[in-house]
C-alpha cells in the first residue's frame, strides 16, 4: 500500500484547482486532496497584478503550500503557481509555465514539478472609450466561459474583475479608458483557474506528472518520490567512440536515503551523431 493511501493532502487554492489536482492523487495513490480553509492565496500574488508575487515561481509555490499547515491538520500539502504572457523572442505567441509544489513535513520532503505550455488563451488588447470592437473581441476570447478583467492604461492597481456580461465589460472599459492618462483601457484574459478551462487542463496534466512522481517509491527505503534527479552526459560518438555532450544516462534518486540508480536514455539511442563530437567536427 502506498504511504499516502487513505490520507489527506491539503491544497492551497481559492480558485477551484481541486478539480484538476484531486483526481490524479486519488487514482495513483489513494489520497484525498482537500482544500485548506481560510487560506487567501491572493496574498502571494494575483494575475491581475495589484498584488505582486513575493518571489520567483518555485519559491512562491512552496510558500503557498506551507500556508496549508496554518489552517489544516495534515502532514502533506500541494499548491501551484503559474505565469502566462508573450514569449520574449516571439512577442505575438503567448505561452505559459505552471509550477506545482508538494511538501511532506513529516518526512522532510519537497518536490516541485514544472510544465511549460503553448496551450493558452492568454490575450491582451487595448481599447479607447466607445470602441465598437469590444463585443467581437470578447467573443473571440471565449467570454463568458473564459473570464476577462479590465485595467486602466495608466493605473494597474485597481483591476475590475468578476465580469459576466458583455455590457459590464464595455462599461468597465469605458470607465477605465476615461480615467486613464493615455485614454486607453486594457482587456486581459483572466488566468485564474476557475475562470479559465484551458489553464485548468494544463493544471490537470501537471497534477498527473506530480502524482506519478510521488507514486514511485524508493526501492531501498520505500519513500515516495523516487525518480529523475539529474543526467549524465557523455554519449559516445557513433564514429570515433569519444564521449560527447549528449546525455548518456538518466540518474534516479531518493530524497530520503540517497539511493540512486542509472538508466539508459528513454529514446534508446546508444550513440551521438558525428556532428555532436568535438573530435570529429571539422
Amino acid at each position: 500500500m502506498h504511504p499516502y493511501a487513505g490520507g489527506r493532502i491539503g491544497l492551497a487554492t481559492i480558485h477551484a484547482k481541486e478539480r484538476a489536482i484531486a483526481p490524479p492523487f486519488r487514482r495513483l495513490m489513494g489520497a484525498d486532496v482537500v482544500v485548506a480553509p481560510n487560506v487567501d492565496t491572493d496574498t502571494l500574488g494575483t494575475f491581475s497584478g495589484e498584488v505582486p508575487r513575493p518571489d520567483a515561481l518555485v519559491e512562491t509555490s512552496l510558500l503557498k503550500a506551507e500556508l496549508v499547515f496554518n489552517t489544516l491538520d495534515v502532514d502533506c500539502a500541494v499548491a501551484s503557481e503559474g505565469s502566462y504572457g508573450p514569449i520574449d523572442r516571439l512577442p505575438f505567441i503567448p505561452s505559459g509555465v505552471e509550477i506545482m509544489a508538494f511538501v511532506d513535513r513529516r518526512r522532510g520532503l519537497r518536490f516541485v514539478e514544472t510544465l511549460g505550455t503553448h496551450r493558452t488563451n492568454w490575450r491582451l488588447q487595448r481599447f479607447g472609450q466607445g470602441d465598437p470592437r469590444v463585443p467581437a473581441v470578447l467573443k473571440s476570447m471565449g467570454f463568458p466561459q473564459f473570464g476577462v478583467f479590465v485595467i486602466c492604461g495608466s493605473d494597474p492597481t485597481r483591476p475590475i474583475k468578476g465580469l459576466t456580461e458583455v455590457d459590464e465589460v464595455v462599461a468597465a472599459i469605458d470607465q477605465e479608458a476615461a480615467r486613464s492618462e493615455d485614454g486607453e483601457a486594457i482587456l486581459i484574459s483572466d488566468m485564474r483557474a476557475h475562470l479559465n478551462p484551458t489553464r485548468m487542463k494544463v493544471l490537470r496534466a501537471l497534477a498527473w506528472k506530480l502524482a506519478k512522481r510521488l507514486s514511485s517509491l524508493c526501492p531501498r527505503c520505500g519513500t515516495p518520490g523516487f525518480g529523475h534527479m539529474h543526467s549524465r552526459r557523455g554519449l559516445p560518438c557513433e564514429h570515433c567512440g569519444e564521449p560527447t555532450h549528449w546525455i548518456d544516462f538518466e540518474i534516479d534518486s531518493c530524497h530520503a536515503c540517497g539511493f540512486s540508480e542509472s538508466r539508459p536514455r528513454a529514446d534508446g539511442r546508444r550513440a551521438a551523431p558525428r556532428s555532436a563530437c568535438r573530435s570529429c567536427r571539422p
